[in-house]
């Protein structure tokens, strides 16, 4: 059912190999920097270690998805013709995947008691805050890779109608309890 090893399904490609590709993408990286990125987003979850990290670089140059490139002390990693194809494949799955956890979860969280569902809530809203993390989550992210004006203007507009109508569903609760 739940598709937790979607990437073992597509040419046997990992979730930190995935992780990798994903960041040489953007542009080419030495290991560290590589390593230092996944540190500092999954910081407090999880703590990627060097023994991890290259073994799965190597694996991915080995199957010609990514190329090194030596500069000064610096082995330099980047996206092959043939990893590109194969980001673009594993992002459409992905894609297809997000849709199908964002049910999955939807109806697992409503089908918890309330005051779990409470309690969680504020859980994450608290790490949120603690964390200094925008909200909508990855919205900066977004927001600077996105260079069509009309397309940014938009998405705020829309992320704005949202916002609004939850103020105002939240100070309508808020009303009826204090009356």
């Amino acid at each position: 059912m739940f598709r937790a090893n979607l990437f073992r399904r597509i040419k046997g490609i990992s979730p930190i190999q995935f992780l990798i590709l994903l960041q040489l993408n953007e542009e080419p990286k030495y290991g560290y920097e590589i390593l230092k990125t996944l540190r500092e987003q999954f910081r407090g979850i999880w703590e990627p270690k060097t023994g991890t990290i290259y073994p799965a670089l190597r694996r991915l140059e080995e199957r010609g998805f990514v190329a090194t490139e030596h500069r000064g002390d610096k082995d330099f990693y980047s996206l092959t013709d043939k990893g590109s194809l194969l980001l673009r494949g594993l992002l459409e799955r992905l894609e297809q995947d997000i849709c199908f956890a964002d049910k999955y979860y939807s109806f697992v969280f409503r089908s918890l008691p309330a005051s779990l569902k409470a309690r969680l809530f504020i859980k994450w809203i608290e790490r949120k805050v603690a964390d200094r993390i925008p909200w909508p989550p990855l919205l900066h992210v977004l927001l600077d890779k996105v260079e069509d004006k009309d397309l940014k203007l938009r998405l705020l507009k829309v992320i704005r109608r949202i916002l609004q109508d939850r103020l105002n569903f939240i100070e309508e609760e808020i009303r009826k309890i204090e009356s």
